[in-house]
Parts: C-alpha cells; sequence; structure tokens
C-alpha cells in the first residue's frame, strides 16, 4: 500500500479559497497535507510550521500578489529553500493563482531565488483555471484525483527534468521506489549533468538496497558537485551497508572536511569507527555530534552509538546512562533496550537485565519481528 504524501502548503490569508480548493483535492487524493487552516501567521505556529516544514518533502508555495507581499509566505518559502538546499531529495512547487509578473522575482523583492523553480503557471505569469490548475498539481505529484483510475507512473516523452524529478520524489515519498527510479534515471538521461538527478537516482537506489549501484550514482553525483557534503554523506551509508568500514568513513570525513559541523557525518563516522571496533574514536566522534546539538532530531544516534561505543570498552555505568538518555528521547527503539540489557549484566544487575530483555523482544514482537 502507497504511503501518504506529506504535503506543506504556504499561501496568504487572501488565496485562502484556492488553497481550500486545491488542499481539499490534494487530501482526496489521499495526500497528508499541512497549511495553516486559522490563517493565525507564522508568529503564533513557529514550531508548528518548522516541524512541519521539516518532515514534508514537498513544499508547495501558492503565488499571487499577496504571497509575494506577505512576510509570512517569504518566510516558510525562505525556510523550506534552506532545507532543499541542504536535501536535494525535496520538492519546491510554485503554484500561481493569480497573475504576477517577472520583477516579483528581482533581487529587491527578496524573492529572485523562487524564479528557478518550475511553476504551474500559465504562458505570461497568468493563472490556469483553478479547476486545470489542482488537476497539474495532481499529476506533477503522481496522485490520482478521487474517484478516478490511476494515471500512468512510466515517464512520459513530453516530461522535462524537472517534470521527472517533482514526480519521481512524489513516488518514491508514497514508498513507489521502483517507479520513482524510472524517473529518475529518465532525468539522468536526459541531463547527464544534472547533479539532482544524479542523486535522487543514488538516494532510491539506496531505498532499494541496491547499493553497489548506488555507489555509481553518487561518484557521478559527487563529479557534478565536489563540494557537496550531503552526497559525500549517502556515499558512506551506501558503503556502510556494504560492509565496506573503511571506505565508509573516508567519505564521512570528506563531509566533514566541506562542513565540520554536520552532525550526521558525525554520527555516520562513530557508527564505521565502531564496526572497525576503534571504539575510543567511535566514542568521540559521537560526543562530538552531541556536542554540536544534543537535541537535535538524529540525536537519539548519537546517544544509541554513544551507547554501543561505550559496551565496547566495557564502561558499563557510562553506557546504562547512554542507554538512558537514548531512551528517553525514545522509548521504544529496540537496539538501546537491547544495549542497555548488556551494561545490566555487565554491571551484575541480573533480573534489570532480563527485564530489559523482555521489553526488547516485546518491541520487535509488536513490530512484526
Amino acid at each position: 500500500m502507497a504511503n501518504a504524501l506529506p504535503i506543506f502548503v504556504s499561501h496568504s490569508h487572501e488565496d485562502t479559497a484556492f488553497c481550500q480548493a486545491l488542499v481539499t483535492a490534494l487530501r482526496g487524493a489521499g495526500a497528508d497535507v499541512w497549511y495553516d487552516e486559522q490563517n493565525m501567521g507564522a508568529g503564533h505556529l513557529m514550531d508548528v510550521i518548522q516541524r512541519e516544514l521539516d518532515r514534508r518533502k514537498i513544499f508547495i508555495v501558492i503565488l499571487s500578489k499577496h504571497a509575494f507581499a506577505s512576510r509570512w509566505v517569504k518566510k516558510e518559502t525562505g525556510w523550506a529553500y534552506s532545507l532543499y538546499d541542504r536535501d536535494p531529495t525535496r520538492v519546491i512547487l510554485p503554484v500561481t493563482a493569480s497573475a504576477i509578473e517577472r520583477d516579483d522575482f528581482s533581487g529587491a523583492t527578496g524573492w529572485l531565488y523562487l524564479e528557478e523553480f518550475k511553476r504551474i503557471e500559465a504562458p505570461g505569469f497568468q493563472p490556469y483555471p483553478e479547476a486545470e490548475a489542482v488537476g497539474r498539481v495532481l499529476h506533477a505529484l503522481a496522485l490520482t484525483p478521487a474517484g478516478e483510475a490511476p494515471a500512468p507512473v512510466a515517464p512520459q516523452p513530453t516530461e522535462t527534468v524537472d517534470d521527472l524529478i517533482t514526480r519521481g520524489t512524489a513516488l518514491r515519498e508514497q514508498g513507489k521506489h521502483d517507479e520513482a527510479l524510472a524517473l529518475f534515471e529518465r532525468a539522468s538521461q536526459l541531463d547527464p549533468d544534472s547533479y539532482i538527478a544524479w542523486f535522487n537516482v543514488g538516494y532510491t537506489l539506496d531505498d532499494l538496497s541496491r547499493f553497489e549501484e548506488a555507489l555509481t550514482a553518487w561518484d557521478r553525483a559527487i563529479s557534478l558537485n565536489s563540494s557537496g557534503r550531503v552526497v559525500r554523506y549517502n556515499k558512506g551509508i551506501s558503503l556502510s551497508n556494504l560492509e565496506r568500514y573503511d571506505e565508509a568513513l573516508a567519505a564521512y570525513e570528506q563531509a566533514l572536511i566541506v562542513d565540520a559541523e554536520y552532525l550526521s557525518a558525525w554520527i555516520g563516522k562513530g557508527n564505521a569507527l565502531y564496526w572497525l571496533q576503534r571504539y575510543s574514536e567511535a566514542l568521540a566522534a559521537y560526543e562530538q555530534a552531541l556536542a554540536l546539538d544534543p537535541k537535535a532530531v538524529n540525536a537519539v544516534n548519537a546517544w544509541d552509538g554513544k551507547g554501543w561505543a561505550l559496551y565496547g570498552l566495557r564502561r558499563y555505568d557510562e553506557q546504562l546512562n547512554a542507554c538512558e538518555q537514548t531512551l528517553t528521547l525514545d522509548s521504544e527503539y529496540v537496539y538501546a533496550w537491547d544495549n542497555k540489557a548488556l551494561a545490566l549484566r555487565g554491571l551484575g544487575r541480573t533480573q534489570e537485565a532480563e527485564e530489559a530483555e523482555a521489553r526488547a523482544k516485546a518491541l520487535r514482537e509488536g513490530a512484526g519481528g
């Protein structure tokens, strides 16, 4: 079964009618859509907005003169662009709701960066009729309107590289990895110099556990963007999955050369060092990740890794503390329960260890194994 496509929609309150029509259609097609339904503004919803932007890779911005004048639409779109700039698996899809002008994208307005994105828009900066605009958005995101038969998902002869990447991303986010890969591969054929196309080929091959093939795509992407930190990090993941830990370590270190504060790369480096049984160095890498941001979304992975490194060093009291920190962030993290059991056994606390083992077993059974 396909996953619900997670979408964030940004709009000016003057465009609420258009926004509601679009959101209704998206939800009717099975998408999971978030937008500010109460028009409260980002000042009241700052934390919620940033959380929803972070977890939704499809960002739609409804364009109009009102939207260009809205500081909240500008903020949301700027945040979305910052995420997109760091993560080539994201999509920004502008949809024109009423007539705009080229000058709306000027540097003076602060919207110049948005002009590079392909828009759902009629010629001359004009909007399509509402129903047609909504239909085009659904097609761009590989969504089927309620009550209609699914459209073909294979690459179409008239689709551009941008079309293919947008639709491929939407398919992958719906769990349709094979179909997405066909679109990304077609995009890389149409434009062999497209870094984003090659990145998405590698990312999707990784999703499909085709790690050797993913390495070819990562190397191609690196050749097109030698300063890319994310692509080197993802190459490290593929190499780790192939148990080529020395090479994975080198990839993570190259990512850290580009950005010494790349938290995920520090965690990846720690993981590679752990599997190489270089536990003291692994511990240092995990601690560096935690020093950067102990409350980051992936801090749970740093705490968990720290616990395993401490287990390798037989520092059981500290190992137990790291496990507790992991479980505070995610009480159902099964590997942390495994690690906690090992720490407790190392401390001679057998009954508590058995309770932790029972908890890990229950979590695995609850997840179907």
